[in-house]
This record gives C-alpha cells, sequence and structure tokens, in this order.
C-alpha cells in the first residue's frame, strides 16, 4: 500500500533525523561545546511550539501557559501546557495533531519562507515534482534514487542561491537548519499523538464509512508533501550540524 510505504519513509527520514541530531550533541559535548546547540533555538524552539499552540486552538484545547524559549541548562528550550475534555471525540482526536504539530507546522513553515525569502526561484515546482515522484514510487530502493538527486539538486540550489547574495543566503540557510533542527517531536509530543492517534482511526473509519469521505487519498497526499519538503531540505540539516561540530573542535 502506498500510504504505509511512504508513511514508512517518512518516519524513518524523521529517525534518522534525529541520530544526526543525537550524534552532532554528543560531539558537541565531547568538545566542552554543547551550547552551541542553543544557536539553533532562538528560531526553530518559537516554531515548534507554535505549532503545538495552533493546533491547541484548532483542537479546541484549553491553553494554560506557553513557554516559546527558555536557556536556563534545561534541556526542555520549550513548552505549551494545555488540557482536553477526554469525552470529547474531536478533543481525543487533536492530541494526533497537538503531538505531531511540529513536523508539519515547521516543514510547512520552511516552505514558505523559502518562497517569501527568494520569490523567484520556483520551490513549488520543486516540490510538486518531488511529490509526483513520491507517489509513483514503489519500494525503498526508489526512494533512495530520490533522495539522491534531491542532494545533488540542493547543492546546486545552494550554490546557485549563494552567488546571488552570500549575506541573504547565509540568514536563510541558518533560518532553514534552526527549525528543521526542531522538527522533532518530544518523547511527550508522541505519547499524545500516540494516545490520540487510537480516537483519530476511529473518527476517520466513522467518515469513511458514513460519509464516503476518502480520507486515504487525503492522507497519500498529505504525507508525500510533507516527505517531498523533508528530502528537499533534508542537506540542510546534514551540512549545518557538521558545520556545527567543526566549529566546535576549533574554538578554544
Amino acid at each position: 500500500m502506498q500510504l504505509l510505504l511512504l508513511s514508512a519513509i517518512f518516519i524513518g527520514m524523521l529517525v534518522l533525523l534525529r541520530q544526526i541530531e543525537v550524534y552532532s550533541a554528543s560531539k558537541l559535548a565531547q568538545y566542552g561545546k554543547y551550547r552551541l546547540r542553543y544557536l539553533t533555538a532562538f528560531i526553530g524552539t518559537p516554531v515548534h511550539e507554535i505549532s503545538h499552540a495552533l493546533l491547541c486552538v484548532l483542537a479546541r484545547h484549553k491553553i494554560h501557559e506557553i513557554k516559546l524559549l527558555q536557556l536556563n541548562g534545561n534541556s526542555q528550550l520549550g513548552y505549551v501546557h494545555h488540557s482536553y475534555n477526554p469525552k470529547s471525540l474531536y478533543q481525543q482526536c487533536g492530541r494526533f495533531f497537538i503531538g505531531s504539530a511540529p513536523i508539519f507546522g515547521g516543514l510547512l513553515t520552511m516552505a514558505i519562507v523559502s518562497k517569501i525569502v527568494y520569490p523567484h526561484y520556483d520551490f513549488d515546482h520543486l516540490v510538486g515534482s518531488n511529490q509526483n515522484q513520491l507517489l509513483a514510487i514503489s519500494n525503498i530502493s526508489d526512494y533512495l534514487v530520490i533522495f539522491m538527486q534531491n542532494i545533488r539538486h540542493s547543492f546546486g540550489l545552494y550554490v546557485e542561491l549563494f552567488d546571488q547574495g552570500s549575506l541573504k543566503f547565509i540568514v536563510w540557510f541558518f533560518a532553514m537548519a534552526s527549525i528543521v533542527c526542531h522538527i522533532s517531536p518530544s518523547a511527550a509530543d508522541m505519547k499524545g499523538a500516540a494516545s490520540g492517534a487510537l480516537f483519530l482511526t476511529a473518527l476517520l473509519a466513522l467518515l469513511y464509512f458514513a460519509a464516503n469521505i476518502d480520507i486515504y487519498s487525503i492522507a497519500l497526499l498529505s504525507i508525500s508533501l510533507l516527505l517531498s519538503i523533508l528530502t528537499l531540505f533534508f542537506l540542510v540539516i546534514i551540512v549545518y550540524l557538521l558545520l556545527l561540530v567543526v566549529l566546535a573542535k576549533l574554538l578554544p
């Protein structure tokens, strides 16, 4: 099933992203420069928490407190404290979207910001082309071909954008790296999303049989879009974290 394949690949890419982050954090700690990871927090953490907050509003959860950024040595850089009515199926389903909000909130923000910063460059075409290719794959090997194509195209894109204005490119690249470094849900986020997924599955089944809504196509287009954006920008995180590790090693 195409949806299961793309979902598995998307989750795998998020796990890989997380492992790359963990590796870079361990290297920063090894060099005694662990606080360098805070560089991306000024942009990435607020985007992460605002994504949670917006979905709380849409899911009709009550927000008690929001902390967009805190650099007090705590591993928790930000948070959104909220509550919900456990008797409400809608609010229970909302837990899935709230928990996973940083993923699609961060990826969509990256795509929108890139479109605004570089309006002459057709990011929509790149994302759309990626999405069409993803919808045609039949196995992981096909995806690896697309992934390597994106690595090459992304490198060429970065060189081209840098030639058009180095300062503008550096600011854009840093913003993209900051967001993608913080799209991974926390353990608490994943727990809430998993609980909400059970109720969401029941609701989707009800909509499918009662209202004949094509849930499968909606889910397939959504996951392929998110995977397309993540694939397009994956080189950002690799380059940024490598630069961060090199900087930590060079600093006295």
